[in-house]
């Protein structure tokens, strides 16, 4: 990828001088934002999703990462954040705080929309995403198996990652159901949340996730790990549970809530979807950014100059 996006700028040059302005996405989105930015003086516009240090896989790709992601932010002529805390968190690093924009991620509210539930029977649990360490999914499995006794959860983790065996493993050893699924195309996803009674989010790190409102959109009540992240989307709770993610008991004790309180769980489906009605439907947050795009867009066209600058003295 980091080759790729190097050699972008190049391969593409016919259609990337065309841009009024370039739209891209984190770390490696960066990298031909900043060089076309340099070579052809074209602004451009990044998202900071979460904070590119806490997916290091070694001190070297760390250290890159941080190079690239400081330098993207401090030239970018526009920031996009999902929340208010990762503004705060890139306030000093950008070259203009006045480009911070605040759009959070946002989600088709017709597709992802409450259904007829189409569960096979049981307590079904359900987390969408990537099987990787910092996601936490062990200890939603020791939930699952503190339940036992009481009441039989199946889980179901759609997604891959390096912790696809582990994870097997890890519900054999403990008794667990477990229903492991590819990736699949997002157009299946409405059906799958739809096929569960609760949505389980345990992990350690999000930035703004957007399966998590995907979920409270289609009306499922929700579970989440209690991080700065998770607290923003659920209201600090009020649209959905929220629990310590090193506690497996506590996470049983929030499953069981929601499994022996149906009222409850109707309750916060309904709450959930209200917030993402309000707050996250994607038409209203897609025009925003359209004017936001149209906007830097428009500032190149009045330009005076062609850009000549470097990455050193950007224009």
């Amino acid at each position: 990828p980091w080759a790729y996006a190097v050699a972008m700028p190049i391969r593409y040059q016919r259609e990337i001088r065309g841009c009024s302005v370039l739209r891209v996405f984190q770390v490696t989105g960066v990298v031909p934002a900043l060089l076309a930015k340099w070579r052809y003086g074209i602004p451009f516009v990044t998202t900071y999703g979460f904070p590119s240090r806490t997916l290091r896989r070694s001190w070297l790709s760390g250290s890159l990462r941080a190079r690239v992601e400081a330098q993207g932010l401090r030239y970018a002529d526009a920031v996009i954040v999902p929340t208010a805390e990762l503004r705060t968190d890139i306030e000093r690093r950008v070259g203009n705080p006045a480009g911070i924009h605040l759009i959070p991620n946002g989600v088709d509210t017709g597709r992802f929309a409450p259904g007829a539930r189409t569960q096979r029977g049981g307590a079904g649990v359900l987390y969408v995403g990537r099987l990787s360490p910092e996601k936490n999914l062990e200890t939603l499995i020791v939930a699952a198996a503190k339940l036992g006794p009481r009441l039989e959860a199946r889980l179901t983790f759609v997604g891959d990652g390096p912790l696809r065996e582990r994870l097997r493993a890890a519900a054999t050893e403990h008794g667990v159901r477990l229903e492991l699924v590819p990736s699949v195309d997002h157009r299946e996803l409405p059906g799958i949340y739809g096929s569960a009674d609760v949505f389980v989010l345990p992990s350690f790190t999000e930035g703004h996730s957007k399966v998590l409102i995907e979920a409270m959109s289609c009306g499922l009540p929700c579970i989440a790990s209690d991080i700065v992240a998770n607290r923003s989307v659920l209201a600090d709770g009020d649209a959905g549970l929220l629990f310590d993610p090193h506690d497996a008991g506590a996470l049983a004790a929030r499953l069981e809530q929601v499994f022996g309180q149906r009222r409850l769980a109707a309750e916060l489906g309904q709450r959930a979807r209200g917030r993402v009605l309000a707050h996250y439907d994607l038409a209203t947050l897609v025009a925003r950014e359209i004017e936001l795009l149209q906007r830097g867009a428009g500032a190149r066209a009045n330009a005076p100059t062609t850009c000549s600058g470097t990455l050193a003295t950007p224009c």
